[in-house]
């Protein structure tokens, strides 16, 4: 036993060493959409709950009586069958386009000035979760090659009076907290299509 035998075992070990490095990668398996929806109905839930007790908060330091409306805001006009018939591409569309607009509105509510400074944490808050809500739920088109429609700019109105913006807020804060239920059944019943 000599050097032939040493060069014999390293030749065997770098043709073994080739062959692995030849040798596919292995791949891996697709990450299944259901779980990013998953997060997202979670996030959804979540920010329903965080909205639920901003609005409770907001209408005890801001009492007003009667149905506050805004025209901006998205409108909500599906009844239980249209909610039962949802499809992926348009339900996560319309979906996106609709917490985009709640987005704007809170960003405009955010801008009222000193009226809503002491409930500025909690709107914070509730901002941050619908930004990473609205990241989620694009990265989930992304996946399922859907196509965000253009957004549509709303044209809120100026900030006006302290009691305009109550009024606002109010709206607001009740169509989004109706908003977000809705949202979290469509998603839901969007995710077991898939």
């Amino acid at each position: 036993m000599g050097k032939g035998w040493v060069c014999r075992l390293l030749m065997v070990l770098l043709s073994l060493w080739e062959g692995l490095g030849a040798a596919p990668a292995p791949r891996m398996k697709p990450s299944d959409p259901r779980a990013d929806f998953d997060a997202v109905i979670n996030l959804a839930k979540t920010l329903l709950s965080d909205t639920k007790h901003l609005f409770t908060h907001f209408k005890s330091r801001f009492p007003a009586e009667g149905e506050h409306k805004m025209d901006t805001l998205p409108v909500l006009s599906m009844n239980a069958v249209e909610l039962a018939s949802i499809q992926v591409p348009g339900g996560l569309v319309r979906l996106s386009t609709d917490l985009q607009s709640y987005q704007k509105h809170l960003d405009w509510l955010r801008k009222a000035g000193p009226v809503l400074r002491p409930l500025e944490p909690e709107l914070g808050a509730v901002h941050n979760r619908l930004e990473r809500l609205l990241r989620r739920l694009e990265h989930l088109m992304s996946r399922l090659s859907l196509t965000r429609s253009s957004d549509t700019l709303t044209s809120l109105p100026s900030h006006g009076t302290h009691w305009s913006v109550v009024q606002a807020g109010h709206a607001i804060f009740h169509s989004f907290h109706l908003y977000l239920d809705w949202a979290a059944r469509a998603l839901v019943l969007i995710r077991n299509k898939l």
